[in-house]
């Protein structure tokens, strides 16, 4: 029997997370697990110290860090990336810190018939589907052409790190200036604050060209202008239905997107995202096939293990060697 390898694989999770880590659960972690496990890896789960982890971990083991910003040697930032099933691990950071955010994207150089078959299996399961990240209305919404689809988010710790502004001041600076489209607003599906309801109804007071919308996000996209978020998945779903996204904060989609700094730049960035060809099949091939994991991938634990090795792990150490 060979010997125990010498190097231990931390995955470092916050609580709600590591009380999920039951037997036959499914997604990323327990599959992670159990592909490593099955090459020999040694894999514990421990609470998740983000502060620690800044330090340096022995030369023998590793770390994959849920959501986080932890940019040295043998080291994996992971959690979901905008579109349930595909995964960040990555060597920089999740979102706005990702290296994604400063990897050039050059749809010059991509496949395009791989790009398009993807987009369009996407198209297919995502919007077709009906699929999103939470859980949406099955109803069928119809808000008709040409409105701005304009997407709230919790105050997560991702959201708070990348914003410009808050998401009043970014709901003012649209509502200051619609170009004669309707807005239709979406809650966050997880946003049960009554204070966000009643600060909705009072947007409403008085106009006419604001919709508070509890529906599917594939509904609020289809026919849509454009989307507005400060770096909401909504976004990236957008793009499957080739809805240009204005941001107004940091995000790793900026490369397919405007984003917004200062409120007195919407104006001119709806009319930048409203006139420009996006190359919306590039740039979801390069961001979902390219950069990040797909969980269900045939070939999720070779590209991990990839990934490991070019952040220095120790594959030896790890009893990966022969993976």
């Amino acid at each position: 029997m060979p010997d125990r390898p010498e190097g231990r694989i931390r995955i470092h999770l916050p609580r709600h997370l590591l009380d999920q880590m039951t037997p036959g659960a499914q997604g990323f972690y327990p599959r992670l697990i159990q592909e490593l496990s099955a090459r020999g890896a040694r894999v514990d789960l421990v609470l998740r110290d983000l502060e620690a982890l800044k330090s340096p971990c022995p030369p023998t083991d590793f770390d994959f860090i849920h959501q986080g910003r932890i940019a040295r040697p043998r080291a994996l930032n992971t959690c979901v990336a905008y579109l349930d099933g595909f995964w960040y691990v990555d060597p920089a950071g999740v979102f706005a810190e990702s290296s994604l955010a400063s990897r050039p994207f050059r749809p010059d150089r991509l496949p395009a018939g791989r790009v398009t078959e993807f987009f369009l299996k996407l198209v297919e399961s995502r919007v077709i589907g009906r699929k999103s990240r939470y859980d949406q209305p099955r109803d069928l919404r119809s808000f008709g052409p040409g409105h701005i689809a304009l997407f709230l988010q919790t105050d997560s710790d991702p959201v708070q790190r990348s914003k410009h502004m808050d998401r009043a001041d970014m709901v003012a600076a649209v509502l200051a200036h619609t170009g004669g489209r309707t807005v239709v607003i979406k809650p966050h599906p997880r946003d049960e604050d009554p204070e966000t309801f009643r600060w909705l109804e009072g947007l409403r007071t008085g106009r006419d060209d604001v919709i508070i919308a509890d529906a599917n996000v594939h509904d609020v996209l289809a026919g849509a202008a454009v989307s507005v978020s400060i770096s909401s998945a909504a976004a990236a779903e957008g793009f499957l239905h080739r809805v240009p996204a204005v941001l107004f904060g940091r995000s790793d989609l900026h490369p397919c997107a405007v984003t917004v700094a200062h409120a007195h730049d919407w104006p001119a960035a709806l009319d930048l995202a409203l006139a420009t060809d996006w190359p919306f099949e590039a740039f979801v091939f390069w961001f979902f096939r390219q950069g990040c994991v797909p969980v269900t991938w045939a070939k999720f634990p070779e590209t991990v293990i990839e990934r490991m090795r070019a952040q220095g792990a120790d594959l030896a150490g790890l009893g990966l060697a022969g993976a």
